[in-house]
């Protein structure tokens, strides 16, 4: 049986979340199927976000990671508010311009971001995860849920709620 590190798991939910976003691009306008499997994506997205920001990113802030992990969370920051108005127009259910300019926005956010977060700080975090911390992580991913309400870090900031 193969052993899934802390790394391949978030690399693998990257993975699936571009999937669900290709889906969703390659479906006709309009298609329920593929628009529940966007908003999925989206939440999916913002729960990995949570896990980066609440349990992987901490204890590598105060390392050589410390570069890497700011412009995380900028990128994180600059991504809410899209993932925020694309909940927003999916739950009216019309398709519109304006929903495939965001999510065409998103994916060029996001494109970049994770071969940067893969490349450097998921290089690093099973070894700053090692043991119980690592473990914990990997039980959440299994089937942990974000708390409801829960912003990123700069979002928060933003609306100035902490």
């Amino acid at each position: 049986m193969a052993v899934t590190t802390l790394a391949q798991t978030l690399q693998q939910e990257h993975q699936d979340i571009d999937a669900a976003f290709a889906a969703f691009k390659a479906a006709p306008a309009g298609d329920a199927p593929a628009a529940a499997a966007m908003r999925a994506a989206l939440a999916a997205l913002r729960r990995h976000i949570y896990v980066e920001e609440t349990m992987l990113f901490p204890p590598m802030r105060q390392g050589s990671a410390f570069a890497a992990i700011f412009v995380m969370l900028r990128e994180h920051g600059q991504m809410w508010p899209l993932l925020d108005e694309l909940d927003t127009l999916l739950d009216a259910g019309a398709p519109t311009p304006r929903t495939a300019a965001l999510r065409t926005e998103l994916e060029q956010l996001l494109a970049p971001h994770n071969d940067k977060e893969e490349k450097i700080v998921y290089s690093l975090a099973d070894a700053a995860h090692a043991g119980a911390s690592g473990e914990t992580m990997l039980a959440f991913l299994a089937s942990g849920a974000m708390p409801a309400g829960w912003a990123c870090e700069r979002a928060r900031a933003q609306r100035g709620t902490g």
